[in-house]
């Protein structure tokens, strides 16, 4: 795990590259995490309140899978890759703090220049690696740092460290600034328009005379990079509908990025709102995919979510082409056990309401204990869940702090897939509960969807009866398969 380049950060060392950071950035990035030393002092100086609660934040890289494993298990970090030399995530970030191997780190700090879009670079080298630059990427990386940076010797600052070494580390601060969309307003006064004398004496009033002329420049200026501004969103908007995620106005409202949040972070933050923009529209690009390919069929709601987590949290996976050809098929490949692992779910979800919703005795019913390995335990015919609605003054309504709104939808949406129907055209729980809570203005009743019979009642409780024994014998033997349940054999012979 720990080879000859590994290095961890000591804290002084840490804290003395951070002090070359402006105290304004907000989000960084370290692309040669180890096992996570620098990154958590990152955490560590934005720390503010009485809970400790960091105001940074950090996403890192990490090549060594037991180094990934250490990282994942510290909350705070985000883990967006493995190969910081092949990484073409997003490139938007206020600061790189980096402690890369001393025998790459040339290549390492070279690769943080090209891929930072506007910044600061903090980064500890071999200070051979600048004393002798004897490659082209060695004078390369001497002219940088004359052109946009500082270069600070520590000495032997690993000497006393975790992994000691009597290497002379060089501290090496840049600055990148990218021009494409900087504009400098007081620059514009040489075309600046002429006023109107008639607001006085000119001789009078220079001062409110100049100042005025620079208002209405800033007003045409205003105008001129707003109306820009709407048609380059609009024609954004058109390929943001195309990937399934849509410009929302604000939070709530649908599933594409909150323009109205990024712009206001923008007014303070502009590296931040492009990392927040290119976060939300990936995750509504991914998820779009998995809709149109119907891949949501198969997973459940806590799959999906875990799904997405991955793909944002523990690699934010690049949408090329080749990761989602890669990621559909390794769904494709699986899916199957991944259906099987989602009835078993829904399984232990319908258990945990009542226990007399199963056949046997199933202990705590939570599904991880009480269970005979070569028993037949099946959900019953009829299924009771004291939480399934509410009754709350003179209205019911499908909240409960079990959640049973999304067992229901689980539920159906797996039904579905045995029956070989679409989910879309079902007749589900929840909306036969909500058609009937409107039609019968706060009385309980009944009603049906396409595959229970439902009865509800003021105290909370809904009961809902299977239609189908076929369909209720499948998910069964479908829940037992998922659990690598021994007892999924005596159960298909029950059947």
């Amino acid at each position: 795990m720990f080879g000859p380049d590994f290095y961890p950060t000591p804290r002084t060392v840490a804290n003395a590259m951070l002090k070359k950071i402006n105290p304004e950035a907000i989000h960084f990035l370290e692309p040669s995490a180890g096992k996570g030393d620098l990154a958590m002092a990152v955490l560590r100086a934005g720390e503010m309140g009485y809970h400790g609660r960091s105001r940074y934040r950090i996403d890192v890289i990490e090549a060594q899978p037991d180094l990934v494993n250490v990282l994942r298990a510290k909350e705070g970090l985000t883990i967006v890759g493995y190969d910081w030399l092949t990484y073409a995530g997003v490139s938007y970030y206020d600061a790189i703090v980096m402690n890369p191997p001393f025998s790459e780190g040339a290549a390492h700090l070279l690769k943080a220049w090209d891929f930072l879009h506007t910044g600061e670079i903090v980064c500890l080298l071999n200070q051979e690696t600048i004393d002798n630059p004897y490659t082209a990427e060695r004078k390369r990386l001497v002219t940088l740092i004359a052109e946009h940076g500082t270069m600070e010797s520590l000495g032997a600052c690993f000497a006393k460290a975790e992994r000691a070494t009597d290497v002379q580390v060089a501290l090496v601060y840049l600055k990148k600034t990218s021009g494409d969309d900087r504009i400098d307003l007081w620059d514009a006064r040489a075309t600046e328009r002429s006023v109107d004398d008639d607001i006085g004496s000119p001789e009078s009033m220079p001062a409110l005379r100049d100042t005025l002329g620079n208002m209405q420049h800033y007003y045409d200026q205003a105008l001129e990079e707003m109306f820009k501004g709407f048609a380059h969103i609009r024609k954004a908007s058109v390929f943001m509908e195309a990937l399934g995620a849509p410009i929302r106005a604000a939070r709530g409202d649908g599933e594409g990025p909150d323009m109205g949040g990024i712009m206001k972070l923008a007014q303070t933050n502009v590296t931040a709102a492009r990392a927040e923009f290119a976060t939300k529209l990936r995750r509504g690009a991914w998820m779009h995919v998995f809709e149109q390919v119907e891949f949501t069929k198969w997973l459940d709601s806590k799959q999906t979510e875990e799904l997405l987590w991955d793909l944002e949290r523990g690699s934010t996976v690049p949408f090329t082409a080749k990761n989602i050809k890669g990621t559909l098929t390794n769904i494709f490949l699986q899916r199957t056990k991944l259906f099987e692992q989602s009835v078993w779910t829904v399984f232990v979800a319908l258990t945990q309401h009542y226990k007399g919703n199963t056949t046997g005795d199933i202990g705590s019913g939570d599904g991880r204990t009480g269970w005979k390995t070569n028993d037949s335990y099946k959900v019953n015919r009829k299924l009771v869940f004291p939480y399934g609605c509410r009754f709350s003054y003179g209205h019911f309504d499908l909240w409960s702090y079990r959640d049973a709104g999304a067992v229901y939808s689980d539920l159906d949406r797996v039904l579905c897939v045995l029956d070989g129907t679409k989910f879309e055209e079902c007749q589900t729980v929840v909306q036969s509960l909500q058609d009937a809570f409107h039609a019968k203005r706060g009385q309980p009743g009944t009603c049906e969807s396409a595959y229970f019979h439902i009865r509800y009642f003021k105290k909370g409780t809904v009961h809902l009866v299977w239609k189908r024994k076929d369909l209720l014998d499948r998910f069964n033997i479908t829940a037992a398969a998922g659990r690598n349940w021994v007892g999924a054999t005596t159960q298909q012979n029950a059947v």
